[in-house]
């Protein structure tokens, strides 16, 4: 079972630089069953780049899909208008949500794409959407067997467990501790699990303010994964205002009552039963190294696809001794090292204007949205500089400006 998280974020997308590592987008989850099989989790904002991600990889071939809604707060479904291969004839979509009728979810749905609030009509959605009301219980898609319980949020919401492929992945958002038929419906869900998703929105103090607002905090995490014998936590739907270093910080508090938690960000793989994470971005473990916010000119280059050199100028942002942020134009490759040339100014070496040359692997790449690209056709890319095999390999240069 191979999970991967589109919108990890909570109440409404935050596309802000201090968001950068663990993503702005709201809740989406695509897991891929060994059979080929495909289940997502929610349509928020994260949604729309699974879309494109999916026709990318489909390429002209019908995608099939099963969609589980939680429930029908913006924050979950408002990725839908935008999900690209919902405009696609061929593509087969099963909706499914508990305990709303057919014409109910349909009007839920499609609603928010209806005059004042959308300018394209819903009819042009040329996939066919079948829709199900799947109630509280468990159903067999396609050899897996998918199990649905209440949450304790307003208005209602569901929770979910695979199990599939020797596994039990369990997705638990939006969830208020505090009633104990709920309390007791997560456990159940969360029993045994390889993997429990669980809402982390608000830290144990808000919690303990915000009674009613129907979200959980990092503490009942830990507390249901060590009753429940769970195997790996991710901490889920991030606050708005909690910016990386507060989520940081949250995840290093439940790793102190549950070593084998990690904070779900956007790009996140987890491949299953072997427990294998694989971070968009090494947000788990808190930086050491100093990290310097400058801005200074950098020149990126790259081997092209026909062994030609590209080269394009970029400007850094932050700067450490592992990696970099950098801003650039979007032909920059996601996949290969690249080799970077910058000049850090006085004011940081305080001996004069050192050159820098070194090579670097582009880890995370995504629109330049927070401001800072003089222009929408940027991309942000953080990279890690990359560690030679060998001293004959050893590219970097370091060496004083004259």
């Amino acid at each position: 079972m191979k999970i991967k998280f589109w919108g990890v974020r909570g109440s409404t997308p935050t596309p802000e630089y201090r968001n950068s590592r663990y993503g702005g987008n709201t809740s989406c989850v695509e897991v891929r069953l060994d059979n080929g099989t495909l289940l997502v989790f929610d349509c928020g904002s994260g949604f729309r780049a699974l879309g494109n991600s999916l026709i990318r990889d489909y390429g002209t071939q019908p995608i099939q899909a099963h969609i589980f809604l939680t429930h029908f707060h913006w924050d979950h479904i408002q990725g839908i208008p935008f999900f690209a291969p919902f405009y696609r004839e061929d593509n087969l979509f099963a909706l499914h949500a508990v305990e709303r009728d057919e014409n109910e979810l349909r009007s839920i749905i499609e609603g928010q794409m209806a005059g004042p609030y959308f300018p394209v009509d819903v009819s042009l959605m040329k996939s066919t959407r079948a829709l199900f009301n799947i109630g509280y219980g468990s159903l067999n898609i396609n050899g897996a067997r998918v199990t649905a319980a209440p949450l304790n949020h307003p208005q209602g919401c569901a929770g979910y467990r695979v199990e599939a492929d020797g596994v039990a992945f369990v997705f638990a958002t939006d969830n208020e501790p505090g009633s104990a038929p709920h309390d007791r419906a997560v456990r159940d869900l969360a029993q045994g699990a390889d993997l429990l998703v669980y809402d982390s929105q608000f830290t144990p103090e808000e919690l303990a303010q915000k009674k009613g607002w129907g979200h959980s905090s990092w503490l009942e995490g830990t507390r249901i994964a060590k009753e429940c014998g769970v195997k790996q936590l991710l901490l889920f739907h991030h606050d708005p205002d909690h910016d990386d270093d507060f989520v940081d910080s949250l995840v290093k508090a439940a790793q102190g009552e549950s070593l084998d938690t990690v904070g779900a960000a956007e790009g996140t793989e987890v491949s299953l039963p072997e427990q294998k994470i694989v971070l968009a971005h090494q947000c788990s473990a808190l930086r050491h190294e100093p990290r310097y916010h400058i801005e200074v000119p950098v020149l990126v280059a790259w081997e092209g696809q026909g062994g030609e050199r590209q080269e394009v100028q970029a400007l850094a942002h932050d700067v450490s001794k592992s990696g970099i942020y950098f801003v650039a134009p979007p032909q920059i490759p996601a996949d290969a090292p690249v080799e970077m040339e910058l000049v850090l100014p006085d004011e940081l070496t305080h001996q004069g204007p050192m050159k820098i040359r070194f090579r670097a692997k582009p880890i995370r790449k995504q629109a330049a949205n927070n401001g800072r690209a003089n222009g929408s056709n940027k991309v942000g890319v953080a990279a890690l500089r990359v560690s030679p095999q060998s001293v004959e390999e050893d590219t970097s240069d370091y060496h004083w400006v004259t």
